[in-house]
């Protein structure tokens, strides 16, 4: 990976708009799918509208009513739902993987074996989109950063579309696409585990630790996942990562180049670094002041560190400073992430349902001195407690832990390790049943006044459909608070 850019923007041959169809048509038949969850629908939809037939969609979830009427509403498209789908995978010229499935799942090594092309909806667009690509990966704040890229851009005059993983399949709007307009995809670990072939212009690889050990086996799988967002060496392309973060560092500079590096710490030679507590744009060690992102909208400094990887990235594809720089310091943040929600009498309610990892909760704890009650817990991935602990055994103004969920008890444990370690007592700590429960008992704790946090540090799967569903209910809670008062 040669070093990046670093003071012209990313550009990219003029191209004209893929010829979609011509491409998919060449794609080697039969055509397989493996997943059907968001992704996999919204992928088989674009594969129908590009006229392909004969589709055969493999989850093992899809009982005989499902892939009845699952065939009714996509024709042109077979559902099969057994487990043992070798002989079936392995008779297929082209396989689209979904995110929710290893590609090391046995049915994708028949057919990888046999001469199969596998590849997923990501490999897809990036192939064929006409504009630039940027490409936003890390354990934590990919949303928001890939968010404020999209903001600072348009506030350039330059046309992007936001997509991949905060919510939107980019094969949406793929055959829409001009070779001006640039894509800006939140891409997860499961979506760059098996990439190849084209990489995105701009990779940003924010904050790394450990995630989804449910699914990785490990947390250097897990990074490895990550670090398919690079390109191989000696491609052409703009890395930044944090390196505040091992693991970020870890991953940006896995082929050997030198990123733009993005530090609260203190300077960098190339990138965002601070002096004086106020970030500074470094070129060769030399810096300048970056005024417009002093003082973010966002709340807590660990978005400084998105804000300033965020305007690295719109500034290589040519975003404006002063209007770029003025977006990202205004925007206020996304539903669900550190979102304030309402105020009860002296109480206000922080609904950061988004935080599905500790790392996130430990961030949302950092930004409260005050008095404070936390509501976390959730489906189990097997995270690393250890730290979110700590913290939250040392915050001085924390009135009571709630814990709900099914990782309720293993934190309650975590707890009272962590406050063996540190030889302090602790906040007190209790487990609910429900979050109706945590949330009149937290409301209780904070007669006097302060904050009502729910950052749950887990996934949602246990008690909630997904994250937003369970941000909607707290928010329920909260409004139902306020008409009572």
């Amino acid at each position: 990976m040669p070093s990046p850019m670093k003071d012209k923007p990313v550009t990219t041959p003029e191209q004209s708009p893929p010829d979609i169809g011509k491409w998919i048509g060449a794609l080697p038949r039969p055509i397989a799918l493996v997943g059907f969850g968001v992704e996999g629908r919204e992928t088989l939809q674009f594969l129908l509208n590009q006229g392909v037939r004969d589709i055969k969609v493999f989850d093992q979830a899809l009982d005989g009513s499902a892939r009845a009427g699952l065939a009714e509403e996509y024709p042109g498209a077979g559902f099969v739902g057994e487990n043992n789908w070798e002989g079936a995978l392995a008779a297929c010229g082209t396989v689209f993987r979904s995110p929710g499935v290893r590609p090391d799942h046995p049915g994708l090594q028949a057919a990888r074996e046999a001469g199969a092309a596998i590849t997923s909806a990501t490999a897809l667009f990036l192939s064929l989109c006409p504009g630039r690509v940027v490409g936003v990966t890390g354990t934590v704040g990919k949303g928001t950063t890939a968010t404020l890229i999209a903001e600072a851009l348009r506030a350039s005059g330059i046309p992007c579309r936001l997509a991949g993983n905060i919510g939107l399949n980019p094969l949406a709007f793929l055959g829409e696409m001009k070779d001006r307009e640039v894509a800006v995809l939140e891409l997860s670990s499961f979506q760059l585990m098996d990439l190849s072939g084209r990489r995105p212009d701009v990779a940003v690889v924010l904050r790394t630790s450990s995630e989804h050990l449910d699914w990785h086996s490990d947390a250097a799988e897990y990074r490895g996942a990550k670090g398919g967002i690079l390109a191989p060496p000696h491609h052409a392309q703009t890395v930044i990562c944090c390196a505040d973060s091992e693991g970020s560092l870890e991953i940006a500079t896995s082929h050997g180049g030198q990123p733009l590096e993005v530090s609260l710490a203190g300077p960098v030679r190339e990138g965002v670094g601070v002096a004086g507590g106020n970030p500074m744009r470094y070129r060769g060690g030399r810096g300048e002041p970056l005024p417009e992102l002093e003082h973010l909208s966002l709340p807590g400094r660990f978005n400084l560190e998105n804000a300033a990887a965020a305007w690295l990235a719109a500034e290589a594809l040519g975003a404006q400073p002063g209007r770029g720089r003025k977006a990202i310091a205004a925007f206020p943040g996304l539903p669900h992430r550190l979102e304030l929600v309402g105020r009860t009498g002296d109480v206000d309610f922080y609904n950061d349902s988004y935080a599905t990892r500790p790392e996130a909760t430990l961030a949302a704890l950092s930004v409260f001195s005050g008095p404070l009650t936390v509501i976390l817990g959730g489906s189990e991935k097997h995270a690393d407690f250890g730290p979110l602990c700590e913290a939250l055994c040392r915050h001085g103004s924390l009135r009571r832990v709630l814990l709900i969920g099914s990782t309720a008890q293993r934190l309650a444990e975590e707890m009272d390790a962590a406050a063996a370690r540190l030889a302090i007592s602790g906040p007190p700590v209790l487990r609910a049943d429900t979050l109706e429960e945590a949330f009149r008992e937290g409301l209780g704790a904070l007669a006097g006044g302060g904050v009502l946090l729910f950052s749950p540090g887990c996934a949602s799967f246990d008690m909630f459909p997904n994250y937003k569903v369970r941000g909607e209910r707290f928010r329920a809670l909260v409004e139902a608070a306020r008409e009572t008062v």
